[in-house]
């Protein structure tokens, strides 16, 4: 999982054809299930690059990647990104491999 840290690793998640973001805060017990979905997710999308940002020691930039994608911050979170744009977006519970598998693999098949 790529790391975001700078507003640059940000352009490089916009800039994939496909790619998971997911907003982690490492204090937060729904963020740690959520990570577990991401990590189950991550063994059945291995063609997907997942980026990663922590919340909790890069506020600024989590907001920042809120703003220009246009869909409003939550933690834990995860965004499909389809060449910059959100196909999907969900936070806590909604937070299912199975269910954002579904989404990658219709958008896979609609390119």
């Amino acid at each position: 999982m790529h790391k975001i840290a700078t507003e640059a690793d940000v352009a490089t998640a916009l800039a994939e054809p496909l790619a998971v973001v997911y907003k982690h805060s490492p204090i937060c017990p729904t963020s740690g299930i959520a990570y577990e979905e991401i990590r189950s997710l991550r063994r059945m999308q291995h063609d997907v690059p997942f980026y990663l940002i922590d919340v909790v020691h890069s506020r600024p930039l989590s907001r920042y990647i809120a703003e220009r994608v246009g869909v409003v911050h939550a933690s834990p979170q995860a965004i499909i990104l389809r060449a910059g744009v959100p196909a999907w977006h969900g936070s806590h519970f909604d937070l299912r491999a199975d269910t954002m598998a579904e989404k990658l693999e219709a958008l896979k098949r609609s390119t």
